[in-house]
């Protein structure tokens, strides 16, 4: 058998050492764990692996403008050294940001690189960094002090701490990476709770009845839509119909959509005699009041009262409705007054008009009209005009499906841009 040299004796011991504790770290990390847990696991082994009383690992804080940048994730301290707890100082942040290489130092306090700090005050007489550089750039700092046996850091422990920091940047950018996809699934599943929600608060059926048929639709074109529309009995004669589109997307969206409508049915509910112009101003001084002036709807309320065919209704800076009368002919309004939620003291008008038996009022958001194509060709309010005229005859139920079906052929394969919603009431 050859003879082995003490020096290579003490060089494989080393080798199989830092071999045994790479190995520790890879088995004991898995992808599923947090950052901070894999920090802790892989500054546990460096700290027993180079015997060195303190480290920690300090992450790169995009977000803060500061100037101290690093966010101190973890740290190990060894309570029987009276060692004070280390911050990285500007000097070192400097330094690191800069060159993106291993640091080492035995005698810090005579370094150049870290002129104006007392590092024998805080009992550091040692420095071992290396840079946590990922497919990004640099995303932190690995950090050990103080060799426990006083003779200063090697070579051995920087080609180490080295091998470590290399891999470390790559696990934590994995493990950030599968912490922002796990926030992604669960943001997942609170939007589609909250959409089945804002889907309860529309009515759950159409209301048909030998005087009158109420037909309403809505399609929101994200998870979360601004729309709403909303059908409620007052007697037996009298329907209360609204429609309202919500500037904006999203939660804030939906969320002042919901409270309209709560309002509104809420009114209702304390009177079945309010008056439309009172109910519409109600409406808007809460909105502003409690929502910032970017946030405002735009709606069409109306009371249909069968027994005469008349309809009272409000228009807020709405689209015009369209009127479908006996023969095919339409009938737009042009009238309407600001939208709900931009002035305070407000004053709304109400405006009238007569419902024969087979004639229909189509109430909608600009999600129709302006539904784009492939080609960024509108669908237009002529197309939609043109539509309801060949169409008058049908029910509002049939109508309303031959409307978001000539929308959707129309749009083809082009993602929705807008809510979609309408709301028709025919008198029978």
């Amino acid at each position: 058998m050859p003879n082995i040299s003490d020096r290579e004796l003490n060089r494989l011991k080393n080798s199989v050492s830092e071999l045994s504790a790479l190995n520790s770290i890879a088995s004991a990390i898995n992808v599923t764990m947090s950052v901070d847990e894999i920090s802790r696991i892989i500054l546990d082994q460096c700290l027993n692996r180079v015997n060195a009383s303190q480290g920690g690992i300090f992450l790169l804080n995009d977000e803060d403008e500061d100037q101290d940048r690093f966010k101190t994730f973890v740290r190990q301290i060894n309570p029987t050294a009276g060692e004070i707890p280390f911050r990285l100082n500007m000097s070192l942040t400097g330094w690191m940001i800069k060159n993106k290489a291993i640091l080492l130092t035995n005698d810090p306090s005579n370094d150049d690189r870290f002129r104006g700090m007392d590092f024998k005050e805080i009992g550091i007489n040692s420095i071992l960094a290396a840079p946590l550089l990922s497919r990004s750039g640099l995303i932190g700092v690995m950090v050990v002090f103080n060799k426990k046996s006083g003779e200063g850091f090697d070579n051995t422990d920087q080609r180490f701490v080295g091998i470590v920091g290399t891999q470390t940047a790559k696990v934590i950018e994995n493990a950030r990476l599968f912490e922002q996809e796990q926030k992604l699934v669960e943001m997942e599943k609170e939007m589609k709770v909250a959409n089945s929600i804002q889907m309860g608060f529309l009515p759950k059926d159409n209301i048909i009845t030998e005087k009158y048929e109420v037909y309403g639709f809505n399609t929101p074109a994200k998870d979360m839509g601004g729309d709403y529309y909303d059908m409620v009995k007052i007697d037996e004669d009298r329907i209360f119909i609204s429609l309202g589109d919500v500037s904006g997307k999203g939660m804030p969206a939906a969320l002042l959509m919901a409270n309209a409508q709560a309002v509104l049915r809420s009114q209702l509910t304390k009177s079945k005699d309010i008056p439309l112009t009172e109910l519409a101003e109600s409406l808007n001084r809460l909105i502003c009041q409690f929502t910032p002036p970017q946030q405002y709807i735009t709606a069409m309320f109306g009371i249909f009262d069968s027994s005469t065919g008349e309809l009272e209704y409000i228009n807020a800076g709405h689209c015009p409705p369209v009127i479908l009368r006996q023969g095919g002919e339409l009938e737009i309004p042009k009238g309407a007054d600001l939208v709900v939620g931009v002035l305070d003291d407000c004053v709304y008008t109400v405006q009238k008009t007569t419902l024969k038996p087979g004639e229909s009022i189509f109430i909608y958001t600009d999600g129709i009209t302006e539904a784009f194509n492939e080609a960024e060709e509108e669908y237009g309010e002529e197309r939609l005009e043109a539509l309801l005229k060949a169409n008058h005859s049908l029910s509002a139920t049939e109508l309303g499906q031959v409307v978001y079906g000539d929308v959707l052929e129309h749009r083809g394969k082009r993602e929705p841009s807008d809510d979609i919603t309408m709301l028709i009431l025919r008198a029978c």
